[in-house]
């Protein structure tokens, strides 16, 4: 723990005009651990008291119960009787329930009780100890938009409860993105440069799909309806990429050619046979797309006698994770009202695909990313040694690719989204890659690790630019560095992992802008030449994207997204995604260059360590703070810790 000067808290209160006298004591909590308690005649909710100390007051030093008195006892002598001081309800919840206060908190307490999963949210609750992440966030802000309110999402990792945030949620801007069809050119984003770089052998069949079951027969007119109109409302999807001139040229599609063809398919025969079938098929249907010539949404009802199953295959250059809870969100209401003969109708679009990437050319070249040179030079300037392989082989096609996983229980996954964040203020990004460190490291012997960190790259670096409905692809990929020199004390690793992740400017979007966006004159001379074997990328929750509805997650297998004739970027990608309310992790290898057995002993590594950092996690009695915690990005864990020891 810490020594805290409790005479600091103290003078804080009585600073406040509501405080009249104030007393701060510690007493013991049910695991003998020392904990704040402050005791006040005040004319003020003691709620409000606590968030006033937190604007002074670091998280540590606010007493998690204020206690309000009309007098404090006192001795003879006249001094506060601290023994004679009501003792707090210990067993008590320290966040326990309190009502929103205004509409604005009860408009938030609903959205992030619906987009949580949680049955009830109260002021105090704590987003990401409820299971919430970056990607939920944006689902929470374009909610919070739609209402008509914004919120800067750089704020809620800094007040992550509803009471915390209220004074910083603003009335939207009446700006509202241009609602008409867009059309003309597009400027290609750093990732789509990255892809039409790589050259791979079949850029057509490069995919993400999803398999949709309706337990009775779809109505493919209605489909082709709804899809249509979903492409006329996400310019995007329209998209197509001739080549002119020996350059390829991100086109939109016009509005009058938004032509989608439902290819309808009677399935039959044995059950086995039916789904061997199906996968058939659903690998025609992939392979399918045309880039020159479009659509990039290729659908296809399955008839079967378990029900229709459909395949909603997008070609990744116009489509992410983050792109896909948009369209299916949509896809389903206008499903539903379209079966209610009722007008097609979507929320607001906002700023467009195309405007986003003229803006970040724009930015490409501003001081705000340039000022970022020093440290993507530094990140790049770290030599590690390259990943050690059973096989060494040319021969880089999909086809060979081998994917293993694990899965977490659900028991398991709860901490790892909810309890698990309390002990270091994480998130579970950092967890999965501080499990992914240590298991690189037991592998391998080596301390440190380069490898490609993919996001949802979603972040505001724009102003007045809102792409949280938007549908592209706009994933960002950086190198990170993973160094676990600390691995021997666990506790310490941690947080200077956590410290390192933090300090990665605007969560990494910025390198791809420099790399591929800034004129090489103004890069300062940074070789963009590293190439890490490894990449991750933690895709979020997929529970509350489908369901309800005649619509679920079909079981069935929806072909080959990527084409077996198209190169691996990486030799090993490592993919963590929550779907039925487990953590599913997969990994996939080369297998004319790992061993199975190699693998599946790093698989083995990964899952423990995981569970590891679960276990050590909720096991810890107290929060420990790091400087990002109270947002110092120029102090040292070292000199926080001897801060701390002062108190």
């Amino acid at each position: 723990g810490f020594r805290i000067e409790l005479s600091e808290i103290e003078a804080q209160l009585l600073e406040l005009d509501s405080v009249k006298e104030a007393v701060v004591t510690t007493v013991k909590d049910a695991s003998d651990q020392d904990v704040l308690i402050a005791y006040v005649i005040a004319d003020s909710e003691t709620a409000d008291l606590k968030e006033s100390l937190k604007r002074t007051l670091p998280e540590y030093m606010v007493p998690p119960w204020i206690i309000s008195l009309d007098q404090f006892p006192m001795t003879a002598n006249g001094k506060v009787d601290l023994k004679a001081l009501p003792a707090p309800n210990m067993e008590a919840d320290q966040t326990a329930y309190e009502a929103p206060r205004d509409e604005v908190e009860t408009l938030l307490c609903a959205i992030w009780a619906d987009v949580l999963g949680v049955s009830q949210v109260g002021i105090h609750d704590h987003f990401f100890f409820l299971g919430g992440d970056s990607i939920k966030g944006i689902q929470m802000a374009s909610r919070l938009t739609q209402e008509g309110w914004k919120l800067d999402m750089k704020l809620l990792f800094q007040y992550p409860t509803i009471a915390e945030l209220r004074p910083y949620i603003e009335e939207a801007d009446q700006m509202t993105a241009d609602q008409s069809p867009v059309e003309g050119e597009v400027i290609l984003t750093p990732i789509q440069r990255w892809f039409f770089e790589r050259n791979f052998s079949s850029q057509h069949h490069w995919n993400q799909s999803v398999m949709l079951h309706a337990p009775k027969s779809l109505n493919e007119a209605i489909v082709k309806q709804v899809l249509e109109q979903l492409m006329i409302h996400h310019d995007a999807l329209r998209l197509i990429y001739p080549l002119e001139e020996g350059r390829i040229i991100q086109r939109h599609r016009g509005v009058e050619e938004n032509n989608v063809a439902v290819d309808v398919i009677e399935v039959k025969g044995e059950l086995t046979q039916q789904i061997q079938q199906v996968e058939k098929l659903a690998n025609e249907v992939q392979a399918s797309i045309s880039l020159t010539e479009g659509p990039l949404v290729k659908p296809a009802i399955f008839r079967t006698e378990q029900g229709d199953h459909l395949l909603l295959a997008v070609h990744h250059l116009v489509i992410d994770g983050v792109s896909w809870r948009i369209f299916l969100e949509d896809f389903m209401a206008l499903y539903e009202q379209s079966k209610r003969g009722e007008v097609l109708t979507l929320p607001e679009k906002t700023h467009s695909f195309q405007e986003y990437a003229q803006r970040l050319t724009e930015y490409a070249v501003s001081d705000d990313l340039l000022a970022e040179r020093a440290y993507w030079k530094k990140v790049l300037s770290h030599s590690v040694t390259p990943l050690q392989k059973n096989h060494v082989t040319e021969d880089q096609r999909m086809l060979h690719t081998q994917t293993i996983r694990f899965t977490l229980s659900e028991e398991e996954t709860h901490s790892l989204l909810t309890g698990v964040h309390e002990a270091y203020h994480t998130d579970i990004n950092d967890i999965l890659l501080i499990a992914l460190g240590l298991s690189m490291k037991e592998w391998t012997g080596e301390d440190r690790h380069l490898i490609h960190l993919e996001g949802h790259g979603r972040e505001e670096i724009l102003p007045a630019v809102n792409v949280s409905r938007t549908i592209g692809w706009f994933t960002s990929m950086y190198p990170v560095l993973l160094d676990m020199s600390h691995a021997d004390d666990l506790s310490y690793q941690i947080k200077h992992l956590k410290e390192e992740l933090r300090h990665i400017p605007n969560k990494g979007i910025g390198y791809g802008i420099l790399k591929y966006l800034t004129p090489d004159k103004m890069k300062g001379d940074i070789a963009f030449d590293v190439t890490p074997d490894i990449s991750f990328n933690y895709l979020g929750q997929f529970d509350e994207q489908i369901g309800g509805g005649e619509l679920n997650r079909s079981a069935w297998h929806a072909g080959q997204s990527l084409s077996p004739e198209s190169e691996k970027p990486h030799a090993l990608d490592i993919v963590g995604f929550v779907e039925q309310s487990m953590l599913h992790v997969t990994i996939s290898y080369h297998h004319l260059e790992f061993e199975e057995h190699t693998m599946e002993q790093f698989k083995d590594l990964l899952e423990k360590n995981v569970k590891v950092l679960i276990s050590h996690c909720v096991s810890q009695d107290e929060t420990q703070i790091t400087p990002s915690d109270v947002g110092d990005d120029d102090l040292t864990m070292d000199e926080l810790e001897k801060l701390m020891d002062i108190f």
